[in-house]
């Protein structure tokens, strides 16, 4: 399946979600801003409504069951067998819209109300979340190939050679220009893992200004056709990047490694608690319609 296939189908699922939550919202809201400790008292809303009325409950059936698909990333990572079966990072990218989404309806599953065993989960959730956010910017700094796995520096600079004779031969950039590109990039040296963290984040907001100035400067010296600029811009910004990651290589791997320890423990810790909760759920007899 192509890449903009999986880009659709990604959006296609977001829709829903946001399309579904809207309505759900409209229709809960009478329930929702009800004080916390008298929604027991409406028995009606609260049996459609709440973590074990028929709405709430599915949905927490529903975004159990997002989180133990976040699982389907990691069996394809690590399980060789399914090597051949897409790229890496299209299963990433699913892998993501499943931690996103999963939090969100958990969220109307507890009706809003984060306590005991659900605010555990809940906050746990939010937690693994946003460092698989921080995750996805380290994870996309670090080059691989197009099976997803990693580069190394030889590769690297194989690429950035590539990408350099690309723009010498089809456009005639100079020498000079050359290291103007290669200039933009911070050279961060000996400096701490942290230092060269925060340079790479100052870079990567700057780089689209810096790409749109220089491509006005490149286009009146070299005379590129609106036709081609498209192509020219791409291959400035791919070779920018290239020579950023290989400066930083060294420090986003320490980092990535950091992210790991961090990352998988609240991830593995939330399997553990929530099950746990399905456990207990179940045993006092809410299997929602089954």
């Amino acid at each position: 399946m192509r890449i903009r296939t999986h880009n659709w189908i990604i959006l296609a699922l977001t829709i829903l979600v946001i399309a579904s939550i809207a309505y759900y919202t409209m229709v809960s809201l009478p329930y929702l801003k009800i004080e916390l400790a008298k929604r027991y008292l409406d028995q009606d809303m609260d049996s459609l409504y709440g973590p074990s009325g028929l709405y709430g409950h599915g949905i927490g059936f529903l975004a159990a069951l997002l989180m133990f698909m976040l699982w389907i990333y990691i069996i394809r990572k690590r399980w060789n067998r399914l090597r051949g079966m897409g790229r890496l990072s299209q299963w990433l990218k699913y892998h993501m819209w499943f931690g996103i989404t999963a939090p969100l309806l958990a969220a109307y599953h507890a009706a809003f109300q984060f306590d005991g065993l659900i605010g555990v989960i809940y906050w746990a959730m939010l937690a693994v979340m946003l460092s698989g956010i921080v995750g996805r910017y380290l994870y996309g700094h670090i080059p691989r190939r197009r099976d997803g796995h990693e580069m190394s520096l030889e590769q690297m600079n194989t690429e950035k050679a590539a990408k350099l004779r690309s723009l010498q031969m089809e456009f005639g950039i100079s020498a000079e220009d050359v290291n103007r590109l290669q200039d933009m990039i911070p050279k961060t040296g000996q400096k701490s893992t942290l230092s060269a963290l925060y340079h790479l984040i100052i870079f990567d907001l700057k780089r689209r200004r810096q790409v749109k100035l220089l491509l006005r400067d490149f286009e009146e010296k070299y005379g590129t056709g609106k036709q081609d600029l498209a192509y020219f811009k791409s291959t400035i910004e791919k070779q920018l990047v290239m020579n950023q990651r290989v400066v930083v290589l060294e420090a986003m791997s320490k980092i990535f490694h950091w992210w790991h320890v961090i990352h998988k423990p609240f991830a593995y810790a939330i399997f553990l608690v929530l099950a746990g909760h399905i456990f207990l759920t179940m045993s006092f007899g809410f299997t929602w319609i089954f």
